[in-house]
């Protein structure tokens, strides 16, 4: 490259090019990883744009927290995403051009928020060279070593891509003009004090870096984060228009419609890992997936049966050497999701057809001499269904999980529990039966739902912590147990208080799931301030002859109009 027309030493320029093919490569592979699920090879996955909303709710870290009181079962949560108005507020392009110089981004899982960051290194990747700036991309997840790391020159060089020559003078270069610096920390969890990405992320190394960070909502309340004045940003999935989008991109018009038809599989693609499933669900040719009921887990085990289908024949496996592939894969993730790792470890047998449509492989540089081959899962939900899993298969740990979640080191696990409840669906039995025995998943959902209902609700007696209906109402729509939501309402006196809430679709529909299992006793639906969509509106409207009494007036808003450029109404 010719660089003698450029300001700025041209070390500084060659190792911005080197960055930029690094960060193209990192771009690349993360849309390979996505359509490693898909039965069509020859799709030709792309950017869909997300609704990002810098007009958030405050963070937690802001909020004054209070315990909850005995007398109140149930109080607000922040932070839900729903399918939001395409406002078109922002986008990653604006996110590279803002002068702000803190950025969380911050969503629930599998809405996109490594989509975002993976298509800022994108364009940057395909700017011109002409104005000398750095961008680096750090995985959390695939570096966990990385909150270790206490030197600037230890984090950019060694652990992302170190300079072919002139290290020193590009160090210089970028502690000097630290305002063309972009330094992207994704699935931030817990960060060490003594880190330097603790450093600089609080800005007291490269004050004037722009620092963008993704996390999921809890994380915000982390003391690393307490005060940090900030662009937030919030990563609300695909819009309606969104949803149609991708969907006509990637399906048949007569799989299209099908979705269409199907309002509850409808609202769950707002999630774009759940409709890359959805998706894929559909790829298989011959399939027969039906799209009811549409539970996450139920779609996740279709995929698993479909890629072990698919893949007969290409190994010299038998069928139960296929299924105990699975229950390694599934120790392997459940290890790395309790570490809050995604890099698997003493994984055998790489070559199992279990493995293909679900892992991808890539190589870590240890050294300048040395690397390390690894294995990842396509995406952390993805491993999450696996690490539930192996949970399952012990009623103890099953137990243990539930009763954990709730606390400080192990909170992430929680995230477990929506699928343990769908694999405790007894219409995923025959599913499972090559991995659980029917006889144990009978015994284990004999008394999981009543636990588990026990613990999140009685949680405010002895801990200072909320109860998330929206969180047990979803869990309790994976499990489909009319028993469960009975038991629940009974715990609630048949009050459910969503006051306050931001509901998604998905949302919607899992809680008058919950309200229609109730055939004798009139439940008390709280809704005051209370946003949904208009998607979401209709599954509530569907229940009202359920309800004690209906909904006031102007207490009720719409924040998603079905025709967009409409602002939000009330009802």
């Amino acid at each position: 490259m010719d660089v003698t027309y450029l300001q700025g030493p041209s070390p500084c320029h060659r190792y911005q090019q080197k960055l930029k093919s690094e960060t193209q490569k990192i771009s690349e592979r993360s849309w390979i990883q996505s359509k490693a699920v898909l039965f069509n090879k020859e799709t030709s996955l792309s950017y869909t744009s997300l609704v990002l909303d810098t007009q958030g709710q405050a963070s937690p870290s802001k909020i004054k927290k209070s315990k909850i009181k005995k007398s109140r079962k149930v109080r607000t949560k922040k932070l839900k995403a729903y399918i939001p108005e395409d406002k078109q507020e922002t986008s990653p392009s604006e996110l590279l051009k803002t002068y702000e110089r803190k950025i969380p981004l911050v969503g629930k899982p599998g809405t996109g928020k490594t989509a975002v960051v993976h298509q800022m290194l994108k364009l940057w990747s395909e700017k011109d060279n002409k104005d000398l700036d750095y961008m680096f991309y750090f995985d959390m997840r695939e570096t966990p070593n990385i909150t270790e790391v206490h030197k600037l020159e230890d984090l950019l060089f060694s652990v992302f891509n170190e300079p072919d020559e002139g290290k020193d003078k590009v160090l210089e270069d970028i502690k000097n003009n630290a305002d063309n610096v972009t330094i992207i920390f994704d699935g931030v969890t817990d960060i060490p004090s003594t880190s330097v990405v603790f450093k600089l992320i609080q800005k007291t190394l490269l004050p004037e870096a722009k620092i963008i960070i993704t996390c999921r909502p809890e994380v915000e309340s982390a003391d690393f984060l307490l005060g940090w004045d900030c662009l937030r940003v919030e990563v609300k999935g695909f819009s309606e228009q969104g949803i149609r989008e991708y969907l006509s991109k990637y399906l048949s018009e007569e799989h299209f419609n099908k979705v269409l038809c199907n309002l509850e599989l409808f609202s769950l693609c707002h999630v774009p890992m759940y409709a890359l499933m959805v998706v894929a669900c559909f790829s298989f040719e011959g399939s027969e997936f039906s799209p009811h009921p549409c539970t996450v887990t139920e779609i996740y085990l279709n995929i698993l049966h479909f890629c072990i289908q698919r893949n007969v024949g290409k190994t010299s496996e038998n069928e139960s050497t296929k299924w105990d592939a699975v229950l390694s894969l599934s120790e392997a993730a459940f290890c790395a999701t309790e570490g809050k790792n995604v890099n698997l470890k003493s994984l055998p047998k790489l070559e199992s057809c279990a493995y293909l449509a679900f892992l991808s492989r890539s190589v870590s540089q240890v050294s300048s001499t040395a690397k390390k081959p690894l294995c990842a899962f396509l995406h952390y939900t993805v491993q999450e269904f696996f690490a539930a899993l192996w949970v399952l298969k012990d009623p103890e740990r099953t137990r243990s999980v539930v009763q954990q979640c709730l606390t400080d080191n192990i909170k992430h696990m929680k995230h477990l529990v929506p699928f343990l409840c769908g694999l405790l669906n007894d219409k995923n039995t025959d599913l499972l039966e090559s991995l659980i025995p029917s006889q144990q998943l009978r015994e284990t959902s004999g008394w999981f739902f009543k636990h588990l209902v026990t613990t999140f609700v009685d949680c405010s007696d002895t801990e200072d912590c909320e109860i998330d209906l929206l969180f047990l109402c979803q869990c309790l729509y994976e499990s489909q147990s009319a028993e469960a939501c009975v038991y629940l309402l009974d715990k609630l006196d048949y009050c459910l208080d969503l006051s306050g809430e931001t509901l998604d679709p998905q949302q919607c529909h899992a809680v008058s799931y919950i309200i229609t299992q109730s055939k004798e006793r009139k439940i008390q639906l709280k809704l005051q301030n209370t946003k949904v969509s208009k998607q979401g509106v209709r599954p509530l409207l569907g229940c009202l002859s359920k309800l004690q009494r209906r909904v006031s007036s102007s207490s009720l808003s719409l924040s998603a109009p079905e025709r967009f450029g409409h602002q939000p109404v009330s009802i």
